[in-house]
């Protein structure tokens, strides 16, 4: 029987859901979407980047200060740029949310489509009132040199004390994850933090796998990490600590 993706985030009724870090952030914030819609759950996706135009997975576009007007499931965004939407601010999300009951899904951070990423000092932008965090990392990465497939090369590697054009191994994506200037920058204390490993296959759930092994010894590990394979397919959730 196939886990549902708020089923394996372990969601409450009322949460603010931020997506960070590499590949598979619109995925996952659209397929809990599509979940909450199939419970007729209130439900509103926004991000405070920008977002594709057509990523909307079928929701109401609506820009007003009061998302939930016209649905109980909307896409809130900001202006349009050509191809692309801008988000909200993230202190507006943080007072929208104060009075709502449902998913808050925030888009909080940019990739550039890569797998993995390292945040500048700005970055990622989530609002304080984020009740979980979910840092995405494409196993794809893995065993690539860095320059070639992390947004953000330099700050990666000299966080990692690594050459530029090192492979990425799985002890440096646990590395990563759990570095202060690295997936866990800027997430809020009173937050939930999980890892989502997209983009997993029968040959990189041995990378996974060896991931959530080293971080199951290190104190400061997200609290769960989930497996994704095929977009909104969960693979597995283990709790880490």
């Amino acid at each position: 029987m196939s886990i549902l993706l708020s089923e394996a985030l372990g969601l409450s009724p009322r949460e603010m859901v931020c997506t960070v870090g590499g590949g598979g952030k619109t995925t996952m914030v659209l397929t809990l979407a599509s979940e909450a819609l199939a419970a007729h759950h209130p439900v509103v996706v926004t991000t405070t980047t920008k977002m594709g135009l057509n990523e909307s997975s079928g929701l109401i576009s609506v820009s007003g200060d009061n998302p939930l007007q016209e649905s109980q499931a909307v896409r809130w965004i900001g202006k349009i740029e050509g191809k692309r939407v801008l988000g909200r601010r993230k202190e507006e999300i943080d007072v929208f949310f104060s009075n709502f009951s449902g998913w808050l899904l925030v888009e909080s951070d940019g990739a550039r489509r890569r797998p993995i990423k390292a945040p500048a000092d700005h970055e990622p932008s989530i609002p304080a009132q984020a009740t979980v965090v979910v840092l995405n990392i494409g196993l794809d990465a893995i065993g690539k040199p860095i320059i070639d497939v992390a947004h953000r090369p330099e700050i990666m590697a000299k966080i990692l004390r690594e050459n530029i054009d090192a492979p990425i191994t799985p002890e440096m994506v646990a590395s990563l994850v759990i570095h202060d200037l690295g997936g866990k920058r800027q997430i809020p204390d009173s937050s939930r933090f999980l890892l989502a490993l997209t983009k997993c296959t029968e040959e990189r759930e041995v990378f996974a796998n060896q991931v959530i092994d080293i971080l199951l010894e290190k104190r400061e590990s997200p609290e769960r990490a989930i497996l994704i394979g095929e977009p909104g397919e969960v693979i597995k959730s283990e709790i880490l600590m």
